[in-house]
């Protein structure tokens, strides 16, 4: 591992001294441990304070796996089921609507949904909840006031943009789940993930907010400007289930860690092996997940996240069904945060990674890059 070390320090400081990002935190683990972490370049390009592994990054929709395996948490204990309507839990999602379009006046058009979906459908991708950043309806709507951004703190109580299990498309299905963990279980979300996950795996830097003496580790969201990168203001915090978590890489890789090791982790067991074969397991049946289009370019581009080779969803992650071209292979579990944070874990190849820098929009193909770049560095050293 010391010269991929070596090769990836060598890659990141490259990224960073033209210009691709302005800061990078990766890491490296196997079912053993942590195998290597490295960073570069800086969390605020104002203050030119350095990135450091000890860097603490807005992970964004990395959230969602750690949702997701709280929700499993419940399942297991059969405070829930997986197939049940979510208004089994969340009674006033027994009225929701769904949005067919809009008339020649420019209103909405709605009408009640053929079903309520299910948890399973939440945790999928499939039940109908979309975000407007990536569906052309839900922008349209937000544009002529019609709905509150998702982002935002009531933004949930949305209409759904398709009939439940009508297709895969990404959405905020995954914050109504994390409802479900607090009705089910009595906590608030923050407080849950710290009682059953974060104290249990040892992610003592992972929370919804940055303690005031530890802010000096906070790195900033940044922009590309004229002049180079600009620091964004700060970004509103809500405590959610489809995002909004602040981490470190060394943490993130504890809970992927976890999964590797099929439940189990620094001494606990968090899921029992037959439900994190459910996490590692298509579970959208014939759907499949393929390119997404952006409908706000100043927050996301277009991307596929499939490597134009098509994948399928399991429960918490994106499913890679056969190798993707930078060298994870069939098997692997993938997803990535808003601001350009991405992971990858590999069971058949005994691997899990992170690479992250804090940059708007989504997948900017430099960030991307960067990505394709350390996978392949990687498998090259394995000789995958």
């Amino acid at each position: 591992m010391t010269q991929l070390k070596q090769r990836i320090s060598d890659l990141v400081m490259e990224l960073v001294e033209t210009g691709s990002v302005p800061g990078i935190v990766c890491g490296v683990a196997n079912r053993a441990g942590t195998q290597l972490q490295v960073a570069a370049g800086v969390q605020n390009s104002q203050t030119r304070q350095s990135m450091t592994n000890e860097s603490i990054i807005a992970i964004a929709s990395m959230t969602k796996p750690i949702t997701t395996m709280a929700v499993l948490q419940l399942f297991e204990q059969g405070l829930i089921g997986l197939d049940n309507p979510v208004s089994d839990y969340l009674p006033e999602l027994a009225g929701l609507e769904l949005r067919v379009g809009f008339d020649e006046q420019g209103r909405q058009q709605l009408r009640a949904p053929d079903k309520v979906p299910t948890l399973r459908q939440l945790l999928t991708h499939t039940s109908g909840f979309v975000y407007e950043v990536w569906n052309k309806n839900a922008a349209i709507a937000l544009s002529r006031g019609q709905i509150q951004s998702t982002f935002s703190a009531d933004g949930l109580n949305v209409p759904l943009g398709f009939e439940p299990g009508e297709r895969w498309e990404y959405g905020i299905g995954i914050d109504w789940a994390g409802r479900v963990v607090e009705k089910v279980s009595g906590k608030a979300l923050d407080v849950y993930f710290d009682d059953h996950i974060f104290s249990k795996l040892g992610m003592k830097d992972t929370a919804f907010s940055v303690p005031r003496d530890q802010q000096f580790r906070h790195a900033d969201v940044h922009r590309r400007g004229p002049a180079g990168f600009v620091a964004e203001p700060s970004f509103p915090v809500s405590v959610s289930g489809g995002g909004g978590l602040q981490s470190t890489v060394s943490d993130y890789i504890e809970f992927m860690r976890c999964i590797l090791n099929m439940g189990s982790g620094n001494g606990n067991t968090l899921l029992q092996p037959d439900t994190v074969a459910l996490m590692l397991a298509n579970q959208i049946g014939d759907l499949s997940v393929g390119p997404v289009l952006s409908q706000m370019s100043d927050m996301s581009c277009d991307f596929d996240l499939t490597f134009s080779v098509g994948a399928k969803w399991s429960l918490g992650f994106l499913l890679h069904e056969v190798q993707a071209p930078a060298g994870r292979m069939p098997g692997s579990v993938s997803w990535a945060g808003l601001f350009n944070s991405f992971f990858w874990i590999d069971p058949g190849t005994d691997l899990c990674a992170v690479i992250a820098t804090q940059l708007l929009p989504f997948c900017d193909p430099l960030a991307v890059h960067m990505l394709s770049e350390f996978e392949r560095l990687i498998y090259s050293e394995l000789g995958a």
